[in-house]
């Protein structure tokens, strides 16, 4: 038995546990998955989008490893690097930190609290890659930029981008969740086109600096935001000269704004996003409870009212400036 301490927090209403130490620290590798699923249950468990186990080294670096919902492993979740991120900030009352995560390094930054007061930090994220070595479209040139592609939609242009998980971003004049739903859908159910898998993005410009952004997660389907999305959205706006590179822009998704803009790397384009990194609550517990059979009985530790307070306060005026901009709440 290994204790546990487990900090559930969300950045753009995604909301993940972050968890002290290695995968193996607590589990066997065969019990990882079993674990994560449970945790992230959300009628049996907790409830989250996924798990970040993260080894502090203490210097200045620490290493990262994320599990999806269905305790399957990924390389990044931007919205919950953040999150990790500032619990490493705060922790060493730092104004930067380096997380490893398989061979990329994040740099994560503490940025300025929002006029609400809604503690804010930024990640620096792969190079966004419009010539991946992994084709996301089978038999199809790249880069593909801007380009119809029936197996995607009859109607709407889409580019292709790895962030470096696999995107497929439209530009679109009007949202509607449906089409979105039924474009994901399709891309997922044809490897043929898609071998790989993509998340799909959907991106409404609505004024000056700003856009709406809506993600269908690969093997998540939608989610209130993806933060790899709004990278590979914002570096795909830059790429079809809809916005300067290093112009920061305000990504609107259904659970909170995110400002994102690009650096120059090494000849590429590294996006930068920043966003809420907002604790939830701490709960103590042991690899027992997560591993037993049945419900998880745990009792939720140490709220933080202040802070989901002053989160919702921007939520709401995000709300508010989707309605105005034409996106009802019923379409989120």
């Amino acid at each position: 038995m290994s204790h546990l301490s487990i900090v559930k927090t969300h950045g753009s209403r995604n909301d993940i546990f972050v968890i002290d130490g290695a995968p193996e620290d607590h589990f066997a590798s065969a019990d990882i998955a079993r674990a994560v699923t449970k945790l992230c249950d959300r009628k049996t468990g907790l409830g989250s989008d996924g798990v970040y186990f993260v080894a502090d080294h203490g210097d200045g670096t620490a290493d990262a490893w994320f599990f999806n919902p269905d305790g399957s492993q990924a390389l990044l979740c931007g919205n919950g690097m953040r999150c990790a991120g500032r619990l490493l900030l705060d922790r060493h009352a730092a104004d930067s930190y380096v997380v490893n995560t398989g061979p990329y390094a994040f740099t994560i930054r503490s940025a300025d609290f929002t006029p609400q007061g809604v503690r804010q930090v930024s990640v620096e994220l792969p190079p966004a890659n419009f010539l991946p070595s992994d084709a996301i479209v089978a038999d199809v040139a790249s880069p593909l930029i801007g380009k119809m592609l029936p197996a995607f939609h009859p109607s709407l242009t889409v580019s292709a981008v790895a962030m470096p998980n696999s995107h497929l971003v439209s530009i679109i004049d009007a949202y509607d969740k449906s089409d979105l739903v039924a474009t994901g859908t399709r891309v997922a159910d044809t490897p043929e086109a898609f071998p790989i898998g993509a998340n799909v993005s959907f991106v409404m410009p609505i004024g000056e600096g700003e856009a709406f952004v809506r993600t269908f997660e690969r093997g998540a389907g939608l989610t209130p935001s993806c933060g790899s999305g709004n990278s590979a959205s914002r570096a795909v706006l830059s790429q079809l000269n809809l916005a300067d590179p290093d112009q920061p822009v305000v990504v609107r998704n259904a659970g909170g704004p995110a400002r994102s803009w690009l650096q120059e790397r090494e000849g590429g384009w590294q996006p930068v996003l920043e966003g809420n990194a907002t604790i939830v609550y701490r709960v103590e517990t042991d690899t027992d409870a997560l591993l037993a059979d049945g419900p998880l009985d745990m009792v939720v530790g140490e709220a933080y009212g202040a802070e989901i307070d002053a989160f919702d306060l921007l939520y709401q005026d995000n709300l508010k400036a989707l309605q105005a901009a034409g996106v009802s709440p019923d379409q989120l």
